[in-house]
């Protein structure tokens, strides 16, 4: 009777697990640099929102390509800083370069609003004319004698101070809108003499800022 061949145990290999080198000093050294070009790159932001925030009268494109010179350049910049940049990578910098963009330009836009500033014009939108129950388009032509009601949308991102409703013509006239129900500002004239009116409506916050909108209206 044949017997079986014994099957012989296998043998495992035996792996040894080295460790790599780890030079704490080095790590932490880099360590180290990498926070302080993060807090570099934090303090030039702010320096460099500041700048633009005081651009802006001049120009918002001004302020903005300030911030966007800053973010691209920002590596040249700490070429000029005592830090060691020789350990940073690629990844580090386009990092920072994303968050100096970020927080400049928060900051420029903190400063532009209130309380801190207000350097941003009202807005005048959708001025509509209406002559009892007919809403009369630009450009305001054949509207009936009697009562005509101005309203519009007026905007800020601070306060509104005053909203006026002026004729500007020979005769000069100045009147103060109401702000309505319905959020808009409203002027009614009851006007007597056909004629053609040259008309302004005049927006200002509270930082002095002024936005104009004229037109002209045919009174038949």
């Amino acid at each position: 009777m044949a017997q079986k061949k014994r099957k012989e145990p296998e043998v495992k290999e035996e792996y040894n697990f080295t460790p790599p080198d780890f030079n704490e000093k080095e790590f932490l050294e880099k360590d180290i640099t990498v926070t302080k070009t993060v807090l570099l790159s934090a303090l030039l932001a702010l320096v460099f929102g500041v700048v633009a925030y005081f651009t802006t009268n001049l120009s918002f494109v001004i302020g903005l390509l300030i911030i966007v010179i800053g973010a691209v350049a920002l590596k040249r910049i700490f070429e000029f800083l005592p830090v060691d940049l020789s350990a940073l990578e690629n990844k580090t910098w386009f990092g920072n370069g994303a968050m100096f963009f970020f927080l400049a330009l928060g900051i420029w836009i903190l400063l532009l609003n209130p309380p801190f500033g207000d350097t941003i014009d009202p807005q005048i939108n959708d001025l509509e004319v209406w002559a009892g129950e007919l809403q009369y388009n630009r450009p305001y032509n054949n509207v009936p004698l009697g009562e005509v009601t101005f309203n519009a949308t007026i905007t800020d991102n601070g306060d509104l101070s005053k909203v006026e409703f002026a004729f500007t013509g020979a005769d000069p006239q100045t009147f103060d809108m109401v702000k309505g129900d319905d959020g808009r500002y409203e002027f009614t004239y009851n006007f007597t003499v056909p004629d053609t009116y040259t008309f302004a409506v005049i927006a200002t916050d509270d930082a002095g800022n002024t936005q104009t909108y004229t037109s002209s209206i045919q009174i038949v």
